[in-house]
């Protein structure tokens, strides 16, 4: 036996290959299938064998991938049963003539179709012998229609019988592996939307915000969220009157104009597909959904995340609930699904449950695409490919003979079957729309284990490919909670299994039950993270009445810690609604708990330890909430999202009197230290739900100081240079001056454009908030702006390129440098380079400068010592010498003699 590593292949650029092949192959037989479908007697066919290596040649110590096929498909093989073909083999001889063969029982695809790869490891030709040994029909099942086409049985094809192949193919192996395109580097100038095709790793700085509890439809952070690292504003946008009144009528002077809090959110649950904002505009004194009344609303706009355009705006969109963008990865179809938005009506509210209906619309046109109803209620989380998978746990029994089933609700199943058989892309409006529809289900499983548990059962959280982590019982509260039903009986966790190479999906892994804690507490659950150091993930619980964390392991069950009680008093009143996923001013990411709430402080927990790592918001300045006077006490501060190690905050509390008092903030801080990276004023305005987003690098908040929509993120610059127009002499001092300026499109906007006529100056980040605050808050002129650093070098006449100097920008975006060219005349190229910020983009600009010799003057020259000297000219002056003195001396002598008398 050769020493050649076998592996089957599962390489996804392999993958793509064996799809082309496949589509190639499917095409190919379709057109026989007429004639085989027609069979009515048993009949004898020919096949024919191929075989090929990718790449060929290909380098040493690689995997080769090889191809296999017959132009023969088995009638009604497909997806979703097993006619195959069997009993492929690859016999592969490498170069020192050692043989290895493979075997395939059972053929992967339903196209005839194998892929193997395998590893090479000497230097020279291989040989590839693939043998088809020939097959008899003796499939017997019912296959399915396609398109509601009644089913049909195979059993007309038995007895047919395949014919033996052959077929074999070579594959050089060279030292040298093949070249291998190369991947586009992440972006280092100011892009948009739409990312080429080729930019493959752009996806780690690109993202999408799906709506409420995003990234992951539940407590799952950071998901892939991306923000800003700077408070520089891209633009602004008025949602409504908003700031102070005006005019002196009120018995409140200065009052400003409704800002939403509590009930009624001007900007609620924004959503963020492929670089498009999506939100609802408010009416008059109406809130926007998600509220607990219905309200009539403005219309429902997308606008370019980047420039804060309008994109479409329709009043016949509802409020959105959720974006939906699913990457299909099927035989006949590669790619994501066209973005979707969906309004949700019904669900678990207040009030008790009440039927799900879906309203589709299309992302980039507003239009509407289908309804969905009786979509069924239970715990939510997102698919491995952007599939809205909803998890309901059911009991099918009696209170006292409980009959517990789990089932998986997957909105890909929506078009179920348009993947397959003769179609290669699904329709627009899906076939199914009714959510209850048992196709809907990927499946339906009994637990029988927790048919012993008589309290009710429910899911508390979903992490998708995971587990389902559920509670039986009720969580602890003390008589007199408010909006709370009273319990202090014993309450149980248990965890199902939802990755089906653990164990079968639906098996119980463990159940623990767990004691109401001493003293009266109200316990809720804070959310999981399956990342954590502690085995194989930690939950965690909060109690209210100590404001202390309790972790549990997700591998057992056991409890692993509790945290210090000892957070600020006014954090018992934590930030309510959807912020933080509506758990109390929690949030769990990286590893660690995040908790923040009225109490202005934000407390990072070691989950693994329990831990108090940091604190942010009590200390000094660049880490400090404290309001100081005249209001007393820290800013209530709560998390709106996680991304890119990065906490984002803001400043929101249950209901704000008018005037808003001064200095609420939106800030950013690092998650792994709790260090400042940026503030900027903004009172958020809500308490009840979502009403800021992050993706792509930017973040959407909303402003209740003036009620705008606020985009913060890595704007675009511009440089510009400037040298002497005129040409200069070698060694003379010339001025280098420029500018570079900000031109996002806030810059362009009425305001803006008329205060800064000549453009906005890209301010540095260490000046970025109070720089934002005078372009877009009328806020004070900076007295401490810093400008940006421009890097100038030239190209000289001899084609070499150095760097002369920097230069840093003034408050109106001009810088200047002095520089001596070199003694080499001709024409030099400047350039002005401004390398880019947080806040901003790099850009670039050049000019040109001519530098010519100094002019030539004459010496003078000293008369020759020696006799033997001889020079035409010198002798002519001494000529002209004497001839000067005998006319100066005959007028001396003709003076002298008048003067006698």
């Amino acid at each position: 036996m050769s020493n050649i590593k076998r592996a089957i292949f599962k390489n996804k650029t392999g993958a793509i290959a064996i799809v082309a092949l496949l589509i190639f192959s499917m095409s190919a037989s379709m057109m026989l299938l007429p004639t085989t479908s027609a069979q009515s007697t048993p009949g004898k066919f020919v096949t024919y064998a191929y075989v090929q290596a990718n790449p060929n040649p290909c380098g040493v110590n690689s995997y080769a991938r090889v191809y296999m096929w017959l132009e023969q498909v088995l009638p009604d093989a497909y997806l979703g049963n097993d006619i195959r073909f069997h009993d492929y083999e690859l016999t592969i001889t490498s170069p020192n003539d050692s043989v290895t063969t493979q075997t395939f029982p059972v053929i992967s695809d339903p196209t005839s179709s194998q892929g193997y790869s395998f590893y090479v490891t000497q230097v020279g030709t291989y040989t590839l012998n693939f043998t088809f040994p020939g097959q008899t029909y003796n499939f017997n099942e019912i296959v399915p229609g396609e398109f509601g086409a009644p089913p049909s049985s195979s059993a007309i094809y038995i007895g047919n019988v395949y014919e033996p192949s052959h077929a074999s193919a070579t594959l050089i192996v060279q030292q040298t592996a093949p070249p291998v395109a190369p991947n586009v580097p992440l972006p280092s100038a100011y892009w948009t939307y739409p990312i080429y095709g080729e930019n493959y790793l752009w996806y780690s700085i690109s993202s999408n915000w799906l709506g409420v509890s995003a990234p992951g439809f539940g407590t799952g952070y950071p998901g892939d969220a991306v923000g800003p690292q700077t408070a520089h504003i891209m633009w602004t946008r008025p949602d409504e009157s908003g700031g102070v009144v005006g005019g002196d009528e009120f018995v409140t002077k200065g009052d400003t104009y409704f800002e939403g809090s509590a009930y009624a959110q001007r900007f609620e649950n924004p959503i963020i597909l492929d670089g498009m904002l999506f939100y609802t505009e408010p009416l008059s004194f109406s809130g926007v959904g998600g509220s607990l009344t219905p309200n009539p609303t403005g219309p429902t706009v997308a606008v370019n995340l980047q420039t804060g355009q309008t994109i479409w705006s329709s009043t016949k969109v509802p409020w959105l609930t959720f974006g939906y963008i699913y990457d299909v990865q099927e035989p006949n179809q590669h790619g994501v699904y066209q973005p979707i938005l969906f309004a949700q009506t019904g669900g678990a509210t207040i009030f008790g449950p009440v039927p799900e209906s879906w309203m589709a619309f299309d992302a980039y046109t507003g239009t509407p695409l289908f309804n969905v109803t009786n979509v069924p209620i239970g715990a939510t989380a997102r698919g491995p490919n952007g599939e809205y998978l909803i998890y309901v746990l059911a009991n099918d029994g009696t209170p006292t003979n409980p009959q517990y089933y789990l089932a998986q609700w997957n909105s890909s199943n929506l078009w179920y079957g348009q993947y397959n058989g003769l179609s290669t892309t699904p329709t627009v409006i899906p076939p199914i729309t009714d959510g209850s529809n048992p196709l809907m289900f990927d499946w339906n499983i009994s637990i029988p284990s927790l048919h012993a548990m008589t309290l009710p059962s429910s899911i508390v959280d979903v992490i998708s490919g995971n587990m389902v982590l559920g509670m039986s019982g009720s969580y602890p509260t003390p008589l007199g909670a408010v909006l709370e039903i009273p319990s202090s009986t014993p309450y149980t966790y248990f965890a199902i299994n939802l990755n089906a190479t653990n164990s079968a999906i639906g098996t119980v892994l463990w159940t623990n039950t767990l004691q109401p804690p001493a003293g009266n507490i109200t316990v809720s659950f804070a959310g999981a993270d399956p990342t954590a150091d502690a085995g194989h993930g930690v939950f965690v619980e909060k109690y209210k009445e100590t404001m202390q964390l309790v972790g549990y392991s997700m591998a057992t069950g056991k409890y692993l810690w509790t945290t210090p009680n000892d957070e600020v008093a006014f954090q018992y009143y934590s930030t309510l609604g959807y912020y933080s996923g509506g758990l109390g001013g929690v949030v769990l990411a990286y590893g660690n708990a995040y908790a923040a709430g009225f109490g202005g402080i934000v407390y990072c927990y070691s989950l693994a330890t329990g831990n108090l790592l940091w604190t942010y918001g009590n200390g000094g300045a660049g880490n400090s909430t404290n309001s100081g006077e005249p209001y007393p006490g820290n800013y209530p501060t709560t998390i709106y999202a996680i991304g890119n190690g990065i906490v984002y905050l803001i400043t929101t509390e249950h209901t704000v009197t008018t005037p808003i008092y001064k200095g609420a903030l939106t800030s950013a801080i690092n998650a792994t230290n709790g260090a400042q990276i940026y503030t900027l004023s903004d009172y958020c305005s809500a308490f009840n739900t979502a009403t800021a987003a992050i993706a792509d690098g930017y973040a959407t908040i909303y402003n209740g100081y003036d009620n705008q929509i606020y985009c913060l993120g890595r704007g675009p610059s511009d440089t510009t240079v400037q040298a002497p127009q005129m040409a200069i002499t070698a060694g003379t001092r010339v001025v280098i001056q420029g500018t570079v300026m900000d031109i996002s499109a806030g810059t362009k906007q009425l305001e803006q454009a008329a205060d800064f006529p000549n453009g906005v100056p890209c301010p540095s980040d260490a000046c970025m908030t109070a720089w934002m605050g005078y372009v877009y808050q009328q806020q004070p002129h900076p007295t401490n702006f810093t400008g940006v650093t421009v890097t100038l070098s030239v190209l000289d006449p001899n084609n070499n390129t150095y760097t002369v100097g920097t230069a840093t920008t003034d408050i109106n975006g001009i810088f200047h440098y002095t520089w001596t060219p070199k003694d080499v005349p001709g024409t030099y190229t400047v350039y002005a380079t401004f390398s880019g910020t947080n806040g901003y983009w790099p850009s670039e600009s050049e000019t040109n400068m001519v530098v010519q010799s100094a002019s030539a003057t004459t010496a003078p020259t000293s008369t020759p010592v020696s006799g033997l000297a001889s020079n035409t000219t010198v002798e002519y002056g001494i000529v002209a010498i004497i001839i000067i003195i005998i006319i100066i001396g005959a007028i001396l002598a003709l003076l002298v003699t008048r003067k006698r008398p």
